[in-house]
């Protein structure tokens, strides 16, 4: 008898600083009728989810592609409404793509077998609040667009489950695993 499959996702987790440049965005807009998400929920999606019998499998593969890369800085820019500014679903920061992403992406596929690949260019973005549906239209006419200087070193890859519940998705981390060469503190 198989397992039961999982949905899991990779994705780079943001860490203490980035948090808190979140929580503190979060507290000078407290008054938005949103789902904020929770700090430790945090993360950049490098692979979606996907559905597997033995995310173990996916471990030496992960450890394996972090070996070979260094710990990344990226710059986020900006928090506003996305991926569509007439029908928002999320409050998210975004910022420039470096190759890094799409490198890292490609060496995981490599090392991972997935029936299908995600093929669009990486877009940068964390999210940090889902738009709920009924609040859709007015979060959409406050043309959120909120300049930051967020400047973070990821410095870990994670394994994630993805856990749907009623409420919203609630992410476990099955594995993590540093790049290879972190920067120092």
């Amino acid at each position: 008898m198989g397992r039961a499959a999982r949905r899991v996702f990779i994705g780079i987790p943001a860490g203490k600083e980035l948090r808190e440049q979140v929580l503190e965005f979060r507290k000078r807009h407290d008054w938005l009728r949103v789902g904020w998400i929770r700090p430790e929920n945090l993360h950049l999606t490098v692979i979606p989810p996907w559905l597997i019998e033995n995310p173990e499998s996916v471990c030496t593969a992960l450890g394996d592609a972090a070996h070979h890369f260094s710990a990344a800085d990226v710059e986020f820019t900006t928090v506003s409404t996305g991926p569509d500014a007439a029908k928002p679903r999320l409050i998210w920061a975004t910022g420039k793509t470096t190759p890094f992403f799409s490198i890292l992406r490609d060496a995981l596929y490599a090392r991972i077998p997935l029936e299908r690949t995600d093929e669009r260019s990486f877009l940068l973005h964390l999210t940090i609040a889902r738009v709920m549906p009924d609040e859709q239209d007015a979060i959409a006419r406050m043309k959120l667009r909120v300049p930051v200087v967020w400047s973070p070193c990821l410095r870990t890859i994670s394994l994630y489950e993805s856990i749907l519940n009623p409420n919203g998705a609630e992410y476990r981390v099955l594995y993590e695993v540093p790049f290879a060469m972190n920067k120092q503190q």
